[in-house]
């Protein structure tokens, strides 16, 4: 269904005639009688009689009228809510679809959200927990929170923080903080479900080890490893900071890898940015910004877990 012929059809008659219905759709005078003429054809019924002077509404015409113009009248209102929302003056709704991994600090994301929610009561959230790259079609996503590699020329992605990684064990390896690593300590890996470990995220992710003792895509099962002895893990540093605090975990040196990676917004396409995803990206930044430890940025610092105040 060509629904331009009707819309065409509702402006004539609402506007009095073909010349300020041109005016009111903004295109040509002869466009708005082509698309008239065409649903005539197309319904097989004289809708309007024309003279030089005025138009009148025959039968039919009158009674698809009636029927045509409320449904017209709901997709402008429609039209005019999503420009007045992009606007500001209207206040925003609906659903907003988020997917996080497991290892994104849960108190920034909820402080964010919770904040968000106090300002925009009429928006909700649904939001997928999962460490494998999650695809926006089969999840219905409007948005995700990746690390490394955001997922390919096909999306589109927003730098949001820095954050880097750690090499940790018990101190039953080391004794005491930056003590070079044993050569025997047992590898603790952490790969991926949708990538082998070779094609991580960071290269402080890989390997140097052909042997390692245990595999896992969780970086908390990593955690509570190493907390247990089992070996030595690369961790976000966000998620090891407590523990590396008090003692319970130890830093390792690493070599010269880069032990940084970026952190993102990825959305599918610009047409999924809409009011509230928008609303929401720049939000999360500033939550994430304030968070951050002093005299860090997110653009250029490790993202560090926010310290409480008080």
């Amino acid at each position: 269904m060509d629904l331009n012929g009707t819309l065409a059809f509702v402006t004539v008659v609402e506007r009095g005639s073909f010349s300020a219905a041109a005016r009111t759709l903004e295109i040509p005078r002869s466009t708005v009688s082509a698309r008239v003429a065409a649903l005539e054809a197309h319904l097989g019924v004289l809708l309007l009689r024309r003279t030089t002077r005025r138009i009148a509404l025959t039968d039919d015409g009158r009674d698809y009228f009636d029927r045509a113009a409320p449904a017209i009248r709901t997709l402008r209102d429609a039209e005019q809510f999503d420009e007045a929302d992009a606007a500001g003056r209207r206040p925003l709704s609906g659903s907003i679809r988020l997917g996080v991994p497991f290892d994104f600090p849960f108190d920034v994301l909820s402080q964010a959200i919770a904040t968000f929610r106090a300002a925009h009561p009429r928006v909700r959230f649904d939001v997928l927990v999962d460490d494998s790259v999650s695809d926006f079609v089969d999840d219905n996503l409007d948005m995700a929170i990746r690390g490394g590699q955001p997922g390919g020329d096909h999306v589109v992605a927003r730098r949001i923080a820095t954050f880097g990684f750690a090499r940790v064990s018990s101190p039953v390896f080391g004794g005491r903080r930056g003590k070079r690593v044993p050569q025997d300590i047992p590898a603790l890996v952490f790969k991926p479900r949708e990538a082998p470990a070779t094609s991580s995220r960071s290269a402080a992710l890989i390997s140097t080890q052909a042997d390692y003792a245990v595999s896992t895509n969780s970086f908390g099962l990593l955690k509570q490893l190493a907390l247990h002895g089992a070996g030595a893990a690369v961790l976000p540093e966000h998620i090891c900071d407590a523990e590396v605090a008090n003692g319970k975990l130890i830093d390792l040196p690493f070599s010269d890898d880069d032990t940084r990676v970026g952190l993102y917004l990825v959305y599918a396409s610009r047409r999924a940015l809409t009011p509230k995803v928008k609303a929401f990206s720049d939000h999360l930044l500033e939550v994430i910004e304030t968070s951050a430890e002093p005299a860090q940025t997110a653009a250029s610092q490790p993202m560090r877990k926010p310290t409480r105040k008080g």
